[in-house]
């Protein structure tokens, strides 16, 4: 963070904008600066900046990137006598009143340390501050990159500070926020997908440990692949408290440092082990870990998986060995969600499935995969249902077209739109057909017979070998291979008489 002075932002309709970075020109110029200060006084590197600063567009960016490399400096006595003990002894002699008798007494103090009068010179401020020497500068370890992307961070930090509410949005690493969120001992609410938080200006007290810590997290959100911010920030324009909107998200493309990102890993075998289960046995849903964050009373309850499919959303919970305290903290959080959730509990806990309020599903050493699946299925005919009694019927113009395509279109699971298809349509693969386009099949097919010519049509069309059969065709095979297709005998029944 900065000092506020050094804040660098403009103001627009009820708006501020901080002036970010993305050029290293100047950063290159001030490090530049740096590495041919090594071994000067602090006093001597702050006048060569002050000389630099002189006619720069901006003092306050040159005055914070100064800062933020100081940070990185060390600085060192030039001297190894100790400097306190040094003026000590020369002030035991008293005052002096003229230049002889205080070179007198500085030989008198060279002699005794065995050194030359000029050290003792040196020695006696080589302690303060301003004349303390650059001994160590990360040089290796800061590029103008670097520096640009730490200064961004900062001055977005130190105008979080003055904050009195902020919202953030992320779409992972959830885990690692509420974490950092609890530690830091920030208050927030859950609104929807909003996690609002009360900022530094909204307290009474200890409000700087508090921005500081707001101002760490800074850094968990900006990690993520999506995310926003929207701020309230209280500022003074024209001598009066305003309150001016902030926002930024990661489309903005701000150079910011990241930190490293906690990788999602399994917490134990059992977790591990029902990931690889589900990916065999569920094939046709999606499954994530720790997807999302739940809203629990005053608490969030981020489950260890998400089930989605067709617009579906189902999300499991897998409670092992914990403490009695823990557990039930953990069926007071459930049982105040709206959100329900599956509940894999170890048989061995003293818990029954009445504690929790949805499904619950006891395993051993490992949770039982066609439990699962059941939950699963009965979920999704709910759903199924419940989108067939709102549309009570569809229309299709189409002759061909792929469910999948039909079904994003219509907002509708691809399972409804079979079980409403009219009468002259029929499934193909993944493709829908109308009656009419099997007429125009059938008579593209004309008397061709091989099936390597067959083929190529079915190809073009991405059909299947279904749909010979609807138009009256069956395949004559010599072992494995298709030779060739043959009308099927007239008592058959086919969709195309003919």
């Amino acid at each position: 963070m900065f000092s506020k002075n050094l804040l660098s932002y403009y103001t627009r309709k009820g708006y501020i904008h901080l002036k970010y970075l993305d050029k290293f020109d100047l950063a290159e110029e001030i490090l530049s600066i740096f590495k041919k200060c090594k071994n000067k006084s602090y006093k001597e590197i702050k006048d060569k900046l002050r000389l630099f600063e002189k006619g720069k567009n901006d003092y306050k960016i040159v005055r914070a990137l100064t800062g933020l490399l100081l940070r990185k400096s060390e600085f060192i006595p030039n001297t190894a006598l100790n400097s306190k003990i040094i003026r000590e002894k020369l002030f035991d002699f008293g005052f002096v009143i003229d230049d002889y008798q205080r070179n007198k007494i500085v030989t008198k103090i060279a002699t005794e340390f065995n050194v030359s009068e000029n050290t003792i010179e040196d020695a006696f401020f080589a302690d303060l501050p301003q004349e303390q020497i650059l001994n160590k500068f990360e040089l290796d370890e800061v590029t103008p990159e670097d520096l640009i992307k730490n200064y961004n961070s900062s001055l977005t930090q130190t105008l979080l500070f003055y904050a009195s509410e902020i919202s953030i949005i992320i779409e992972d690493n959830f885990q690692q926020v509420f974490r950092m969120i609890n530690y830091f001992g920030l208050m927030y609410q859950i609104n929807n997908k909003k996690i609002k938080i009360n900022g530094p200006a909204s307290l009474f007290k200890n409000t700087m440990k508090y921005g500081k810590n707001l101002a760490k997290l800074l850094g968990f959100i900006i990690v993520n692949e999506k995310w926003s911010i929207e701020a309230k920030i209280q500022m003074k324009k024209y001598n009066e408290n305003k309150i001016f909107s902030f926002n930024l998200n990661s489309k903005d493309n701000v150079l910011f440092p990241c930190i490293k990102k906690i990788e999602n890993t399994f917490d134990s075998e059992i977790e591990k082990q029902f990931f690889n289960d589900f990916k065999i046995f569920a094939t046709e849903w999606k499954i994530k870990r720790e997807p999302t964050y739940i809203k629990a009373g005053n608490y969030v309850i981020i489950p260890d998986f998400g089930f989605y499919k067709n617009g579906i959303e189902l999300y499991l919970e897998i409670v092992g060995f914990w403490t009695p305290e823990y557990i039930e903290k953990k069926i007071k959080k459930f049982n105040q969600s709206k959100t329900k959730i599956i509940v894999a509990l170890n048989q061995k806990l003293k818990c029954s499935s009445k504690d929790f309020p949805g499904d619950v599903i006891f395993y051993k050493d490992r949770i039982p995969m066609k439990k699962i699946l059941n939950i699963l299925k009965r979920e999704e005919e709910k759903e199924i249902q419940l989108r067939i009694a709102d549309n009570s019927s569809i229309e299709l113009h189409e002759n061909i077209v792929d469910i999948t395509s039909k079904a994003k279109e219509l907002d509708l699971n691809p399972e409804v739109i079979k079980r409403l298809l009219p009468p002259d349509y029929f499934i193909i693969g993944k493709k829908i057909i109308s009656s009419l386009f099997l007429t125009k099949l059938k008579d593209e097919i004309g008397n061709k017979r091989k099936y390597s010519e067959i083929h190529k049509i079915l190809e073009k069309y991405q059909l299947t070998n279904k749909v010979l059969d609807l138009i009256g065709f069956k395949i004559f095979w010599n072992g494995l291979e298709p030779i060739k297709i043959i009308p099927k005998k007239r008592d058959n029944k086919n969709i195309l008489n003919s």
